[in-house]
């Protein structure tokens, strides 16, 4: 069969002669070359004979560094004599490894450190002589992870133990009152008729544990939203609106809602401790925002007091946590009214750019400059505020909760003439 020489079958075939006679040997070195992994050639006698690119990135030499050189130069010299030892019985015999020879050591590096290595060889015979291929990974970054690994490890095993001895202190607790319950019960069993004393003792006790349960059971709100809806119902019923009895039902209203917020502290220290923050975004008009808080404030204001607000030009949607913002713009404005003086006046600004800021500025107690560092730890109080009801919490959650929104809270004080909260929210959330 004739083949023209300008036909796709001629060029194919020439292309496969010339990778034959003389493309293979270039291809091959080209392969050898480009090989991520650090491999290098020994003769039987651990001279290097060969050693590709990657060599240099794993142990710092380049292959013409090596050429020539003794395998062992890059282990440590007290493993020597054992590596040595090694690789002779492995030319003798290549089931002297398993099929998975796989080994890790301690290398050198050039500038002198000590590296984790894998090594890994493969013997082949070439011309009726033996070679090893010995195929070299730095493993650092695989032991350091390990190393991670293994310490989470052994603080999960910390943790389970301290939880198990918390747990056994429960138990422990249990059982006494358990025998202290049994023991009350034989008293009684004992001071009465058997019989019938035993049967009304157990229906007391059991009375007392289901009203226990339920009373335990009832969580904080419940009792004070009760007691907020009957002040607020009995407002409506005073005749003649008795001005005595509504400023006492305004105080216990301001007291109610002081525990709301107290216990909203709580609830988000604990959120924030176990990290089961659940943030929910939506879109909402941040000045409506700005007006619903100001307004519950207000509610707070000592004699004389106001509130001034200046919201920006044209204040946008924003895309965040409603309720968080509400949280942390709320705990500030608290403060602001708590720790200032009556007939005082309480600042807001809001400014649109990149970030939304909002500034609230006080004419108050101030913050020392001393302890300026400390005011955003948990439970931490300045010196002059001890005399104000508070927990020390309330700024450290407005911290946390604002960088979760990706925001920042800073502040510039002055004992005794005031502080200025500064918040920067973004108006787009992307966590």
């Amino acid at each position: 069969m004739r083949i023209l020489a300008d036909s796709p079958k001629s060029i194919n075939f020439i292309h496969a002669v010339y990778f034959m006679f003389d493309g293979i040997d270039n291809i091959l070195k080209a392969a050898f070359g480009s090989t991520l992994e650090g491999v290098i050639l020994v003769d039987s006698s651990s001279k290097i004979i060969m050693a590709n690119n990657a060599i240099e990135s794993c142990l710092g030499y380049s292959p013409k560094e090596i050429i020539g050189k003794d395998l062992h130069l890059f282990v440590p010299l007290s493993l020597h004599e054992k590596h040595k030892n090694h690789v002779t019985s492995y030319f003798k015999d290549p089931n002297y490894l398993s099929f998975d020879n796989a080994r890790e050591i301690e290398g050198i590096h050039k500038d002198g450190r000590t590296i984790p290595l894998e090594l890994r060889l493969n013997i082949f015979t070439f011309k009726g002589v033996r070679y090893t291929k010995a195929y070299i990974s730095d493993i650092s970054t695989r032991k350091e992870k390990e190393k991670k690994i293994q310490i989470e490890k052994i603080k999960l095993q910390e943790k389970v133990k301290d939880h198990t001895k918390e747990l056994q202190k429960v138990v422990e607790k249990l059982q006494q009152t358990n025998k202290d319950l049994e023991l009350e019960i034989q008293k009684k069993i004992i001071a009465k008729d058997r019989a019938r004393s035993a049967l009304l003792a157990e229906r007391e006790l059991s009375q007392l544990k289901t009203k226990f349960l339920s009373l335990a059971s009832h969580e904080f709100r419940t009792p004070l939203s009760g007691i907020l809806t009957s002040t607020t119902l009995l407002s409506k019923y005073i005749p003649h609106k008795n001005e005595n009895i509504l400023k006492h039902i305004n105080v216990i209203k301001t007291m109610v809602n002081h525990l709301s917020n107290i216990l909203d502290d709580f609830m988000s220290l604990e959120r924030i401790e176990t990290g089961n923050i659940h943030y929910k975004f939506s879109s909402f008009g941040f000045n409506k925002l700005m007006k619903e808080i100001i307004r519950e404030t207000n509610t707070l204001l000592k004699t004389g007091q106001s509130i001034s607000y200046t919201p920006c030009e044209k204040c946008p949607k924003i895309y965040q946590d409603k309720k968080i913002i509400q949280i942390i713009v709320s705990n500030i404005l608290y403060n602001a009214i708590k720790y200032s003086p009556e007939d005082s006046s309480i600042i807001i600004k809001v400014k649109d750019g990149d970030f939304l800021e909002v500034s609230i500025s006080d004419q108050g107690i101030g913050i020392p400059e001393v302890e300026q560092m400390n005011i955003f730890k948990r439970f931490f109080r300045a010196s002059n505020a001890s005399h104000f009801q508070g927990t020390g919490i309330g700024l450290n959650i407005v911290k946390a909760n604002i960088e979760g929104l990706g925001g920042t809270i800073s502040f510039k004080s002055k004992e005794n003439e005031g502080s200025t909260f500064l918040l920067r929210l973004p108006k787009n959330i992307s966590l």
